[in-house]
């Protein structure tokens, strides 16, 4: 599932990407052709300015024609008039100056109309090379446009190519997850069948170890319940057995009883009296409090009799509300206190529980709907195996050997 997800929002990332890129991309697109529009537009516009230009210079041009026509009218009468000014001496001065006078306005009228014709030339020829710049500036747009659809299709091929070299990236590290995630599993169910077997063959020891086990408490007299801590070895050294409770009370041989209700019941080898001691913690039936108990051994004192030596290998046997289990170490003296296992108690509610579950299987089993032995499968459930799990040592050092004040009930070492 978290593969799963991990690959979902891996694809969401990588939709908002394409996403992002086709909209750069339509932007850039969008920019190229409004700049070509402009320019289009631009060059529309001087274009026209050119061809009003060149048709004012034609205008202008037919203009100083018909000036010109008219001069020459007014020349041709001017010298009609000269020619009747012949037949009269005086009237001719008079209308030759006259004509003098028109020739001369007419030259004028004439170099004006020169220079509007020269002028209307310019201008023609201005409009040509407006004309020309407005097509050069038509053919860059042109080719403006062409880059800029060049580009685009760059970029569109460069966002193709990033986008499928990242859904391949997405895909090995998909499959590397899922790789990590199927070799993680496989590791815990590793773990978790090697706890089973462990607290199954936990609790086949605790069965071996039972008969031994109740005859040493019967000998001292001591007490079953059924949540209950049992310490044997077999020298004649003084091993104690501490019991932290859930609520942080320390059971042992200095605080004998705690205020849950349990209770050290026999402590054995303050003096030299047993080869085969046993130490027990009790709790009244159906009165041990739900929650994390955890089991210690300290090595108190090495007493000088024969078959006493180091190391001194011990067992200790918890029964968890039925749950046994066995768990086996070794103390040479002068060790610090060691952590041997922990258990929990269930609550009422999950005795209950239960008790109820264990009186349907009984049920079955009288009734043939199952067999004894689907029973026995069924009472190893991870639950139980949780209660029977081993704690590391603890790691705190022991600050030596405490010191015996003669009333044959030892201190408690520092658990840390």
């Amino acid at each position: 599932e978290k593969a799963y997800l991990t690959e979902q929002r891996n694809k969401e990332i990588l939709q908002r990407r394409q996403v992002k890129r086709m909209r750069i991309i339509a932007i850039v697109l969008a920019i190229a052709t409004l700049i070509t529009l402009t320019l289009v537009i631009f060059a529309f516009i001087k274009a026209n300015d050119a061809e009003k230009a060149a048709d004012a210079a034609k205008i202008a041009q037919q203009e100083a024609e018909a000036e010109k026509e008219r001069a020459d009218q007014q020349a041709q009468l001017a010298i009609d008039r000269a020619a009747e000014a012949a037949a009269a001496q005086a009237e001719a001065e008079k209308q030759t100056e006259i004509a003098n006078d028109n020739l001369k306005l007419a030259n004028e009228q004439k170099a004006i109309a020169e220079q509007q014709r020269l002028a209307a030339l310019a201008a023609q020829q201005e409009a040509q090379e407006a004309q020309a710049d407005a097509e050069n500036s038509a053919e860059e747009a042109r080719q403006q446009k062409l880059a800029a659809d060049q580009a685009a299709e760059e970029a569109r091929a460069n966002a193709e190519r990033d986008a499928a070299a990242q859904a391949e990236r997405d895909a090995e590290e998909a499959a590397r997850q899922a790789e990590l995630a199927a070799a993680e599993e496989q590791r815990l169910a590793e773990i978790r069948a090697a706890q089973e077997q462990e607290a199954l063959q936990r609790r086949e020891a605790a069965s071996r170890a039972l008969q031994e086990l109740r005859a040493r408490l019967e000998r001292e007299g001591a007490r079953s319940s059924d949540v209950q801590v049992s310490l044997m070895w077999n020298n004649y050294n003084d091993l104690d057995l501490h019991v932290v409770c859930p609520s942080g009370e320390r059971i042992h041989g200095g605080n004998r009883k705690s205020a849950c209700g349990g209770e050290l019941d026999v402590d054995a080898n303050v003096r030299p009296d047993s080869r085969k001691p046993v130490e027990n913690v009790v709790w009244p039936e159906g009165q041990a409090p739900a929650g994390t108990y955890q089991v210690f051994v300290h090595y108190y004192k090495k007493h000088k009799k024969r078959r006493s030596k180091d190391p001194t290998k011990f067992q200790v046997i918890a029964n968890a509300y039925g749950d046994l289990m066995e768990y086996t170490g070794e103390l040479t003296h002068g060790e610090e206190i060691k952590l041997v296992c922990s258990f929990n108690v269930p609550s009422m509610e999950e005795r209950a529980e239960i008790k109820r579950q264990l009186e349907e299987q009984l049920r079955r089993a009288e009734s043939g709907e199952v067999g004894a032995d689907q029973i026995l499968v069924d009472e190893a459930t991870p639950k139980q195996v949780e209660f029977g799990e081993l704690v590391d040592e603890i790691e705190n050092e022991f600050g030596g050997e405490p010191e015996d004040d003669g009333s044959g009930v030892p201190p408690a070492p520092d658990l840390g």
